[in-house]
């Protein structure tokens, strides 16, 4: 992107546009479930509406004018061509001439964040432009603060959750590139926790716009810099950043971000449209998780662990590619048996609390005593001799 088009915005300039003609509403008829209303259903729903009940389309509209009104006030921009000239009145002009404060923009965020929960509303805001201007605004790292480029990036990652058009939206308009991007380009900065901040948001975001969708989850694992997206944020690669003090090495990946990158690389290698092609590519991360997510010895979160068991079970399970996994059986084993003596001599609370994880490592070292490598295995053989799909014509 060019330096001219940067300092134009042009995220917040389709947003304004779209406020134009758009009412930030779904027409009902675009609905599964669209059916003529009655005359008393109509009734009842004005009735509704005078017991003072929010129009969330109406009320999603006023909270784009105010961000709208914001962000061209940090940008330098007269604030008061936010508002449409035609199609407002005076009071509303006013309303929206002056912008709100930080945590005011905050709170609308998350305010809009809730209403694009609902699966229309996504729909529409994503049809007025939603996406890039939320892409957009998340990739100001100047002008725009840590706090609200975060809530940007959750709004976005709400907006796609198990929701297939907008997904398909993210996907058609080339997005995935730009939130690795986003991700990638905190390691320059010289805040190593508006850095975290920002990757947990952008990599949750990526998550929400792939997972369960067939298409999105194979243009991602394609991309080798959003592999690497995941491997970084599981702990694989060490960085620096600049500071006043001189390059200085980044923490280790919070208990957070390394939840979602487990959770993230999980769904994607033990989905129904995985294939032994993509294990493969998660071969090093998975290694790397048995190695150091699964011992109490190195890493003390009890949920990541029962979640790097579960993934190890489940891709022994479906018997996909399994080579990533037995490369490290002796370990796994010697690991288990030790584990497994130490858990099955609590008592007590304790015996309740970790009854979890001693379930996941008998039946992962069952597993593995049944497992025989992919080049071994007839099943794999079919697999790795089928056609490709291909994406699209």
């Amino acid at each position: 992107m060019s330096s001219q088009a940067e300092e134009q915005w042009p995220w917040l300039g389709l947003l304004k546009w779209s406020l134009t003609y758009v009412d930030g509403t779904v027409p009902s008829e675009e609905s599964e479930d669209f059916k003529k209303m009655s005359k008393e259903d109509i009734a009842f729903l004005e009735e509704v509406m005078k017991n003072g009940i929010i129009d969330e389309g109406d009320r999603m509209k006023k909270i784009l004018k105010h961000l709208i009104t914001y962000f061209e006030h940090i940008q330098g921009g007269s604030s008061a061509k936010a508002v449409e000239e035609e199609k407002t009145s005076q009071d509303e002009k006013d309303e929206f001439a002056d912008p709100l404060s930080v945590n005011e923009i905050e709170e609308l965020l998350q305010e809009l964040q809730d209403i694009v929960e609902q699966i229309d509303f996504a729909k529409s805001f994503s049809t007025m432009g939603g996406i890039p201007f939320l892409i957009g605004c998340a990739s100001q790292s100047t002008k725009v603060p840590t706090n609200i480029r975060a809530a940007c990036l959750e709004v976005l990652g709400t907006m796609t959750q198990n929701n297939p058009a907008v997904q398909y939206t993210m996907l058609e308009q080339g997005n995935i590139p730009k939130l690795v991007d986003i991700f990638f380009a905190e390691y320059l900065r010289g805040d190593a926790d508006d850095a975290s901040m920002i990757q947990a948001r952008a990599l949750q975001a990526m998550s929400c716009s792939v997972r369960n969708h067939d298409i999105g989850e194979k243009i991602f694992c394609m991309n080798t810099e959003a592999r690497k997206m995941v491997e970084a944020s599981l702990g694989l690669y060490s960085h620096e950043i600049e500071s006043e003090k001189g390059k200085e090495a980044l923490p280790k990946p919070s208990d957070n971000m390394r939840r979602k990158a487990l959770f993230f690389m999980q769904a994607l290698v033990t989905s129904d449209s995985a294939d032994s092609e993509r294990i493969c590519l998660f071969n090093n991360a998975i290694q790397y998780v048995a190695s150091r997510f699964i011992d109490k010895g190195t890493e003390s979160n009890a949920d990541i662990r029962e979640m790097a068991l579960s993934m190890l079970t489940r891709i022994l399970d479906q018997k996909k590619s399994v080579n990533a996994v037995l490369d490290v059986k002796s370990y796994l084993v010697t690991l288990g048996i030790k584990s497994i003596a130490e858990m099955r001599k609590l008592k007590g609370d304790e015996k309740d609390l970790f009854g979890e994880e001693l379930r996941l490592w008998e039946m992962l070292i069952s597993q593995l005593s049944r497992a025989v490598r992919d080049e071994a295995n007839p099943d794999h053989e079919a697999s790795s001799s089928s056609s490709p799909l291909l994406l699209g014509s």
